[in-house]
C-alpha cells in the first residue's frame, strides 16, 4: 500500500469498521502527531482496544504490521504538512512580478505532485467501472468547481456518455433528487464543505446512487462521508482564499486522469465516438 493514500484510506474503511476498529480509526485521524512513536500496547490503552486488534486492523489495512502501519503514518504526516507549507507559500505586495509568476507556477507544479500522491489506481480503476455501468452521470459543482464539472461534462458528451450538468445549483439539487440505484454522482468541492454539495451529496445518496468526490485529499469534510469513492487532491489552498488557482489546476488533473483512464480502458469504444464526433474546424 502507498503510504501517501493513509488518510484517506482510513476515512473510507471507518465507515465499515468494527466499533473498535473506529475507536483506533478516529483517534488516529484527531490525533496523528500523538499516535506517532506509541508501541501498538500503548495505542491499545488510548483506544481501549486490544494489541491484537491494532495488529489486524494494520493488516487490513495493506501493511505487513503495525511498525510498517507506524512508517506509513509518518510519511503521510509529513507529505500533509508539506501541503499546508504551499498554502503558506502566498503572495506578498512586497514581490515583483517575476516573483508572483515563479510562485503562481511553483504552487500549482506542487499541488499536481501532492495531488498525483493522494490518487490511487485501484480507486480511479473503480470509478472507471462505475462511469461505464451506469446509466446516467450527474455532475455537480459550484463557483469553480463548476467550471471543472463543465469540463467533464464536455469531455463525457465527447464519448456520447450521457451525463446532465446545470450552472444552476436548483437544478443540480433536482437532478439529485432525481437519481436512482444506477446512476453516479460525481461531486467536486474543495473544501468539501459547501452547503449546497452536501444537499446533493445527501440526496443522491438517499436514492442509492453512488457518488464520486473530488475534494481535498486531506480533509474529513462532510462530503467524503457521503462519497463511495473520493478522489483527492493537494490542499494547497486554504478554505477562505481569494480565489481557486492551484486546487482548480487539481481538479482539472484529476477529471484528466479520470477521462484518460476511461478512454483507455474503453479504448475502441472511444475511438469511434471521437471519429463520429469530430466537429471540423473553419479554415
Amino acid at each position: 500500500m502507498e503510504s501517501t493514500k493513509l488518510f484517506i484510506r482510513l476515512k473510507e474503511y471507518g465507515r465499515y469498521a468494527s466499533t473498535a476498529e473506529k475507536n483506533v480509526v478516529d483517534f488516529i485521524l484527531e490525533h496523528p502527531q500523538e499516535v506517532m512513536g506509541k508501541t501498538v500496547h500503548e495505542l491499545a490503552s488510548i483506544t481501549y482496544t486490544s494489541a491484537s486488534t491494532i495488529v489486524r486492523f494494520c493488516r487490513k489495512m495493506g501493511f505487513h504490521g503495525y511498525k510498517e502501519f507506524q512508517q506509513g503514518l509518518v510519511y503521510e504526516f509529513a507529505m500533509s504538512q508539506g501541503s499546508v507549507n504551499i498554502a503558506l507559500q502566498d503572495i506578498s505586495p512586497r514581490d515583483s512580478t517575476k516573483d508572483v509568476i515563479r510562485k503562481v507556477t511553483q504552487k500549482n507544479v506542487d499541488s499536481l505532485r501532492i495531488t498525483e500522491k493522494l490518487l490511487n489506481s485501484e480507486t480511479i480503476d473503480a470509478c472507471v467501472q462505475l462511469l461505464g455501468q451506469c446509466r446516467v452521470v450527474n455532475l455537480f459543482g459550484i463557483g469553480a468547481s463548476l467550471l471543472a464539472a463543465k469540463d467533464l461534462q464536455l469531455k463525457l458528451l465527447r464519448v456520447d456518455k450521457f451525463c446532465n450538468m446545470s450552472d444552476d445549483w436548483h437544478s443540480q439539487y433536482l437532478y439529485a433528487k432525481n437519481m436512482g440505484p444506477d446512476d453516479v454522482a460525481v461531486i467536486i468541492s474543495y473544501s468539501g464543505l459547501t452547503k449546497e454539495m452536501i444537499t446533493c451529496a445527501k440526496a443522491a445518496k438517499n436514492n442509492g446512487a453512488k457518488i464520486i468526490a473530488i475534494t481535498r485529499g486531506d480533509s474529513n469534510s462532510e462530503l467524503m462521508k457521503y462519497a463511495n469513492y473520493t478522489l483527492g487532491v493537494g490542499s494547497t489552498e486554504f478554505i477562505v482564499r481569494s480565489g481557486a488557482m492551484s486546487s482548480r489546476i487539481s481538479q482539472l488533473n484529476v477529471i484528466d486522469i479520470l477521462y484518460a483512464a476511461y478512454i483507455n480502458r474503453n479504448y475502441e469504444q472511444c475511438m469511434k465516438k471521437f471519429v463520429k464526433n469530430y466537429i471540423e474546424k473553419g479554415n
